[in-house]
């Protein structure tokens, strides 16, 4: 099969092969945790826990990870999912530029397939023009991703990876003896005119510590770099408030709630480059996200065998939406509940150190849909219903000498999961599966890293894709035309089997103090990766004009055909990552490169979320305080997909700057331009421009006492 790769132009090829050599060969600095640098961190001495369940480093460990954390959040002021994750390799934020119509891909698995978590709680809302998740990134103070499966931990529904957003908390803004403090900030975006503002008070002793934030986002309609206006108005405010009671020196209680609220005004389909039409009216949109979650870690004090952790939590989303021509209300609610409890133990095997996670989860996934002009009130396509699933899992690591040959990092696991869905709609569905993983990290030296890894993974069909019901897509009449109107309908198919994939990924890490100068330091990491999957679920759509609607005097019954989910037997996806980072003194350079192939193996037809070769350059100097730089995003032509879905290739450049102006660095002045171009440009999967050339100002004052 072809690749994007070999579609571009020589000079094109040329520069992307530039690009990746200089990845490769421009090392990276290790970046510290105290890190006063922005920059999502890859190939890192960055400590990964949250995603990993691991304290390993991340460039230690045997996968590909990054880290977003305080002050990259800070410098970037992201506003919506597209401006927090764009620099994370082989991942995309599809569906267009409106907030609510974003979703994502990971490594060529959709949104299904990617396991997103918020201080620990799952958030499964998911829809196939609603959005995925809902969030202020504002409120956010730290975000790991890892790629690749990762069900051995995670179970169903982490076959891609998984995203752990953290919250915010008191030590994220307070300095050294602090013990009490306050936030405010405010910006401006031209791209959709959005104006936002924040407020945040904190507070920390030796007993208690907490914080409460409020944040409220306004924004219009999105200038595209087509030179075209997409409809879309939002409202957003979002409420945090979280703390941590230490009980005694080994117990700590934890508890917070999360809210995200959006009053929206947009076609009924959010995504792409939907306009209001007779089908997808304009619709006033309520959209809500709450997470509300307790927690408890228990590590008494000299001893290393007991590490409990428990998080109990629940979460709801949901999309009400009001035709205020028609009066049509229509309702889509996800209501998660959720427990996962893990102790981590860290003991010598002879003389041999080990640390052993093991834990168990139980979480139900209940879903209701409402239509008020259908007679019986169920909306088509959200199918009531509940899933459960219960998981229980163990992973081990440990590392050891070899010798004159350096040393090896071993991190294998295991997990049990069972799960059972039922609505309605149909009848039962329920199975179970066992996922395993076993990763190894060789370091012959200290500057060099050699790591590989075998998982499996699975996913279990959704609710959405076992019980689908009602009308998917209607059209006029092919005779009798406007207001005769038929149907293409969803037919449930509650026999669906779990999905089920392994994965096999080989890569690289080097560092190096001292390459051009005594002090300059350089690390870049990378990997291939190779996934075959079983019984892919895949919406099939037989769009088929029954031969009555061209039957005189009447031209009925007439239908459009049916939709319905189905096992797709056998795929492979493939790709490749290189991330990196140079450190220089006040020069800081990073970027990466990837590219995600797949394919039916079967029928040789392109299959999932692809993306061809793509990645980044940063580039930043740093002053006293002030820091400006720049970004040049890139991606070959999109070729090797259906029909009418090929994209071209582009190359977006963005700028910016930071300035604290006073010497205690309380106030902070971000500015930016991005889309310097105003390049009319699309990203794989959107199917409509990004946003054309925007001005952006922060201004941000912290305080502690």
């Amino acid at each position: 099969m072809s690749s994007p790769f070999h579609s571009l132009s020589l000079s094109a090829r040329a520069s992307l092969l530039a690009s990746a050599a200089a990845l490769a060969l421009l090392p990276a600095a290790a970046f510290a945790n105290d890190s006063d640098i922005a920059q999502v961190n890859e190939a890192s001495e960055t400590i990964i826990v949250t995603a990993t369940r691991t304290r390993l480093a991340n460039f230690d460990y045997p996968g590909m990870a990054s880290v977003i954390d305080l002050e990259w959040l800070e410098s970037e002021r992201p506003s919506d999912l597209t401006d927090l994750l764009r620099d994370t390799p082989g991942l995309e934020v599809a569906g267009g530029p409106r907030r609510t119509g974003q979703t994502l891909s990971l490594r060529g698995f959709g949104r299904e397939n990617i396991a997103l978590l918020v201080d620990g709680a799952r958030q499964n809302f998911s829809s196939a023009h609603d959005g995925v998740m809902f969030i202020d990134p504002g409120l956010l103070g730290r975000v790991e991703t890892v790629r690749g499966a990762a069900s051995s931990l995670y179970g169903s529904g982490a076959s891609g990876g998984v995203i752990a957003f953290e919250t915010a908390n008191a030590d994220s803004f307070l300095r050294g003896n602090e013990t009490r403090g306050a936030r405010a900030s405010i910006g401006y975006r031209s791209g959709n005119e959005e104006t936002r503002g924040s407020a945040a008070v904190f507070g920390r002793n030796d007993v208690v510590s907490g914080l409460v934030a409020l944040s409220a986002r306004s924004s219009g309609h999105i200038a595209l770099g087509s030179g075209n206006d997409l409809p879309a108005d939002d409202e957003v405010i979002s409420l945090l408030a979280n703390g941590e009671w230490r009980v005694s020196p080994g117990l700590t209680l934890s508890g917070g709630i999360l809210s995200f609220r959006n009053e929206a005004r947009e076609p009924n389909n959010g995504q792409g480059a939907q306009v209001v039409a007779g089908g997808n009216p304009l619709m006033e949109k309520d959209v809500s996200a709450d997470t509300y979650r307790a927690g408890l870690r228990f590590a008494p004090e000299g001893q290393s065998l007991i590490g409990l952790e428990m998080t109990l939590y629940r979460t709801e989303g949901g999309v009400d939406e009001r035709d205020p021509l028609t009066g049509r209300f229509i309702t889509r609610d996800l209501t998660t509940n959720g427990f996962r409890a893990e102790n981590r133990s860290e003991f010598l095997l002879g003389t041999l150190p080990v640390a052993l996670t093991f834990g168990g989860e139980w979480y139900e996934d209940e879903q209701t849909g409402t239509d008020s002009d259908v007679p019986s009130g169920v909306r088509g396509g959200v199918p009531n219903g509940t899933t459960t699933f219960y998981g229980a899992y163990v992973q081990g690591e440990t590392e050891f000498s070899v010798g004159a040959l350096g040393r090896v990092i071993l991190l294998p696991g295991v997990r049990w999961d069972r799960f059972e869905s039922d609505s309605d709609i149909g009848g039962a569905n329920e199975d179970e599966a066992i996922s395993a993983r076993f990763g190894a990290t060789w370091a012959p030296v200290e500057s060099v890293r050699v790591f590989a890894s075998w998982s499996e993974a699975f996913r279990a069909p959704s609710l959405n894709e076992l019980y689908l019901d009602g009308t998917h897509f209607s059209l006029p009449h092919p005779i009798l035309g406007a207001p005769n109107f038929i149907t293409n309908d969803f037919i449930p198919n509650p026999n669906l089997r779990p999905e089920s994939s392994e994965t096999f990924e080989i890569g690289a890490g080097y560092t190096h103090t001292g390459l051009f100068t005594s002090a300059d330091r350089l690390e870049v990491k990378g990997a291939w990766f190779r996934t075959r999957a079983d019984d892919l679920i895949n919406l099939a759509v037989d769009f088929a004009l029954s031969p009555t609607c061209f039957a005189p005097p009447f031209f009925a019954p007439c239908s459009a055909g049916t939709s319905f989910s189905s096992n797709v037997a056998n795929a492979e996806l493939t790709g490749f990552e290189i991330a990196a980072l140079y450190q220089n003194g006040p020069l800081t350079l990073s970027g990466s490169v990837y590219e995600v192939d797949g394919e039916d193996r079967t029928t040789g037809a392109p299959l999932g979320s692809l993306q061809p070769v793509q990645g980044y350059v940063r580039g930043v100097w740093s002053f006293d305080r002030a820091d400006i730089g720049a970004r040049l995003s890139f991606a070959g032509d999109f070729d090797n997909t259906s029909a009418g879905n090929e994209r071209d290739g582009f190359a977006v450049l963005d700028v910016f700057g930071s300035w604290q102006p006073f010497e205690d660095r309380r106030v902070r002045i971000n500015a930016g331009v991005e889309n310097v171009f105003d390049t009319d440009y699309e990203r794989v999967f959107a199917g409509v421009s990004e946003a054309g050339r925007t001005f952006r100002i922060d201004l941000s004052w912290t305080g502690g006492w």
